[in-house]
């Protein structure tokens, strides 16, 4: 209504044109005013349609493609010709930027008069996305200066998507934050933050660097988190508040609560390249927020297409950070990423098994399709992407078809290249290869050598226990499952100092009911040993000597190979034999699966070797169990069980 009331009112006001009313009536109030009017000639129609613009831009002061009535030509205000209009002469200015060959010929157009303080904006924004890397050249430019004070002097003319893109390029361009030039922009788009669209606001946001910022942008950034709080039910776009959630979703607890829940709401028009910014966002808050993973997860499940592989390397790479497991989604992302194995960069492809590895998802065809792309690129694999791989592949207990192709490649490989490698990379190496029973007496030789295995004992670091276990494992291998090895093993004293070292953790709840268990199993005192530290590396749960008609026997009557310090010194009677019990928790198994990892699987082949008969106690076992008794009765069944197995065999 206000439009047309102004176009009316102008076209009255305009007209060329003398009133003289009909004798028989009175003169209207409206006509004796317009008579007195002066009269001037009408050459030229005032520009309504400019009217209309000027009024939409006042009600609009946020779109960025709208040109002031001021940039229009002073010497013509005729009605322009569709393809003279504002808008489209804005869109033939930037394509013809785009044209331009180079910043030479953008900083000459910068210089041509009668140029509107937005169209300087889009010639700087068009010089930021051409620099590759050598900005302090343009910034020192005389002419680039200039464009900047030009820009600055009329900074309070520029409407506010032009004030969001010269923020945009002068970060692109690396200007010094304390520039003149810089602050001016800074200090206008904080007066104009009420004038700014919820999406412009979530641009500005994602300008702001996330650390290292200075006084003006803290007060900035204050300010724009007070207005998206003001004017939340705005946002109405998952584009949106995605870009809120990856720049302001840092700030605060009770902001990272409302941007999750607008995610929920919003998250069946969420596309997979959105989904993985939240996702990887919540990953670097360190924030698994299950309900949002969840949501987020069943419509990746429902998409239709295939997922890039830069989504899916990182989406799995924030699944295993927030140790969030999801089997559907992961399966998609196998599937889709199989294909496309053969064009991944190698580093990529490494990734991604750690990934994997990490969330102890074994998805048997896709360990096979790497294996089969380390075979035929194997050349383009450094050495340590190839650790990576067969690290991953020993913690998954995955051996692929052609298992003789595949480590003679990686004995090759690690053959030349071996020495180059850090000490705690060959520890990690020869560790995998024992769990994936491939390890050769050239491996064995290098790693109980008293030159490397002193380095292990010197580390004070955290992950000095681990390497000490591992260190343990590796001479296990050697002791036990190589006949042919010649030496040389770990001496008595160093295997003592070793085992004094890996440290006995706490029971957990299901190694505390165990214990609790055995405890009434074998009630009479020294016949079931708990917690027991071996050389091989292996810590049991309870330890039983047991005979023939399976009667508990006192162990401290008994040598014990397994712990030199035990002191007995009797061998075991004939027909008795010695049980190890191990609990198996649900991180000793793949996820979903009750396929037992790696690890589990060398603890079982190194006890068998040392003359223990393996009494496994797995979760998923015990949890069914109610009473007492049936606790009893199931590990009394086991050992029984365990027994008959060892007879027939």
């Amino acid at each position: 209504m206000a439009v047309r009331l102004i176009q009316r009112v102008s076209r009255l006001l305009a007209a060329p044109v003398s009133f003289h009313p009909p004798p028989a009536s009175a003169p209207s109030e409206c006509m004796r005013l317009c008579q007195y009017a002066p009269c001037f000639p009408c050459q030229a129609a005032l520009h309504t349609s400019s009217l209309r613009f000027l009024v939409g831009d006042l009600l609009e002061p946020s779109r960025d493609l709208q040109e002031p009535l001021r940039d229009l030509p002073e010497t013509s205000w005729s009605p322009p010709e569709p393809s003279q209009s504002p808008l489209t002469s804005q869109k033939e200015f930037l394509f013809m930027l785009q044209t331009l060959s180079g910043v030479e010929e953008l900083l000459e157009i910068s210089r041509k008069p009668n140029l509107s303080a937005n169209r300087k904006v889009m010639i700087i924004q068009e010089i930021a996305q051409r620099q590759d890397g050598d900005n302090g050249r343009v910034l020192e430019e005389p002419r680039f200066q200039d464009l900047l004070y030009n820009v600055t002097s009329q900074i309070q003319d520029l409407q506010s998507g032009s004030v969001i893109r010269l923020l945009k390029s002068l970060y692109g361009l690396g200007l010094d934050r304390n520039d003149d030039c810089f602050q001016s922009a800074m200090v206008e788009a904080q007066w104009r933050l009420h004038l700014f669209s919820i999406g412009g606001l979530a641009q500005l946001s994602s300008y702001i660097p996330h650390s290292d910022r200075t006084k003006e942008e803290n007060r900035l950034l204050d300010e724009l988190v007070k207005q998206v709080e003001l004017r939340w039910s705005e946002i109405k776009e998952p584009r949106t508040v995605v870009t809120l959630i990856s720049s302001l979703g840092s700030e605060s607890n009770s902001f990272k609560e409302k941007l999750e829940d607008k995610v929920l709401e919003l998250a069946a028009g969420l596309t997979p390249e959105q989904s993985r910014k939240v996702i990887t966002a919540l990953a670097a808050w360190n924030r698994r927020t299950l309900p949002v993973l969840w949501a987020l997860s069943f419509h990746l499940t429902q998409y239709s297409g295939e997922l890039s592989p830069p989504v899916i390397l990182d989406l799995a790479f924030a699944f295993a950070k927030l140790n969030y497991f999801h089997m559907e989604v992961l399966q998609k992302m196998a599937t889709d990423l199989m294909p496309r194995l053969t064009t991944m960069k190698q580093s990529n492809i490494a990734l991604m098994m750690r990934s994997f590895t990490h969330l102890r998802y074994s998805n048997q065809p896709f360990c096979e399709a790497v294996a089969q792309v380390c075979l035929q690129r194997s050349e383009f694999f450094h050495i340590n992407q190839l650790f990576s791989v067969l690290l991953s592949f020993a913690f998954l207990n995955f051996q692929p078809r052609q298992s003789e192709e595949f480590f003679n490649m990686i004995h090759q490989r690690f053959g030349s290249e071996f020495d180059s490698l850090s000490w705690k990379v060959q520890l990690d190496t020869v560790w995998s290869l024992c769990m994936l029973g491939h390890v050769t007496t050239t491996y064995f030789q290098k790693i109980l050598n008293p030159e490397f295995y002193s380095q292990v004992l010197g580390e004070q670091s955290e992950k000095s226990v681990s390497r000490c276990r591992k260190l343990l494992q590796i001479n296990a291998s050697a002791q036990l499952e190589s006949p042919d090895y010649p030496g040389p093993l770990l001496p008595i004293d160093v295997l003592q100092t070793l085992q004094s070292r890996v440290d006995v953790k706490t029971g957990s709840t299901l190694q505390c009911a165990v214990s609790n268990a055995l405890k009434k199993v074998f009630p009479d005192p020294g016949t079931c040993n708990f917690n027991v530290r071996t050389i091989y590396g292996w810590n049991l749960d309870g330890e039983v000597v047991l005979d023939s008609d399976l009667e508990a026997l006192a162990l401290q009557d008994f040598e014990a190979p397994h712990n030199p310090q035990s002191g007995g010194t009797q061998p075991l009677p004939e027909g008795a034999r010695r049980f190890a019990i191990v609990v198996q928790e649900f991180a000793h198994f793949a996820f979903h699966e009750k396929e037992v990892l790696g690890r589990g699987v060398m603890t079982r082949r190194h006890l068998r070797a040392a003359g223990f008969l393996v009494v496994e106690v797995p979760y998923y076992d015990w949890k069914g169990l109610r009473s007492e008794q049936e606790k009893e009765s199931f590990l009394k069944d086991r050992i029984r069980n365990v027994m008959a197995e060892d007879m027939v065999q």
